[in-house]
């Protein structure tokens, strides 16, 4: 199949899911008794956190999405379900984020299960895409002629350094919440700086 109608697909997928994360806010209402409005706004905190670590995961999935289909000149059916499974999660990452905003002001065991949730969703974000990246390196007839398959294979790693830290941070949200979600930001920032997956052979 075409990359084109698969990445126009995709990127569809990707412009909701990022959409859905601004609904999790609520206006601060004038005159409730609630204090000022930027009383109001500190108490959202929990809300921009999660929304911003969400965007920039959400966004990077997107641009390292566009650039491993620039390694590719063609696709098949297994890579077709593979990146399914990656969209599957990625449309469901504002259900989690809302769960998070919510429950971090509440503290306790739940804001550990939000947490936890939240960082199993991006581990399953993450077990997809590598499956796509280690599709392609089993399978040379996908890749494009100016790649070279055996350092696409030799790059899984550094590719796919999310897998074992999201599986961390999910036993991380037991112990502390705010921990594990500043791993998340920390990984977020890594990946913003990490050219691997456009890396292409000379």
């Amino acid at each position: 199949m075409e990359r084109g109608r698969v990445e126009a697909f995709s990127d569809g997928v990707f412009a909701v899911a990022i959409t859905l994360l601004v609904l999790n806010f609520s206006v601060p209402t004038a005159g409730s008794g609630k204090g000022s409005l930027v009383h109001q706004l500190l108490k959202q905190w929990p809300e921009f956190a999660a929304y911003l670590i969400s965007f920039m995961v959400i966004g990077i999935i997107w641009v390292n999405h566009h650039g491993f289909f620039d390694k590719l000149r063609s696709l098949d059916r297994t890579m077709l379900f593979l990146n399914l499974l990656l969209l599957l999660f990625v449309v469901f990452i504002p259900y989690p984020t809302a769960i998070v905003a919510d429950y971090l002001k509440v503290g306790g065991w739940d804001a550990k299960v939000a947490v936890a949730l939240y960082s199993a969703v991006m581990l399953g974000m993450s077990i997809a895409f590598s499956g796509m990246y280690l599709w392609a390196g089993r399978h040379d007839e996908l890749l494009d002629e100016a790649v070279d398959a055996g350092e696409h294979r030799a790059r899984f790693w550094q590719f796919a350094t999310g897998l074992p830290v999201y599986a961390v941070l999910v036993g991380v949200s037991f112990l502390s919440p705010g921990f594990a979600l500043a791993g998340h930001f920390a990984l977020a920032v890594f990946y913003v700086f990490d050219q691997t997956v456009a890396r292409r052979a000379a």
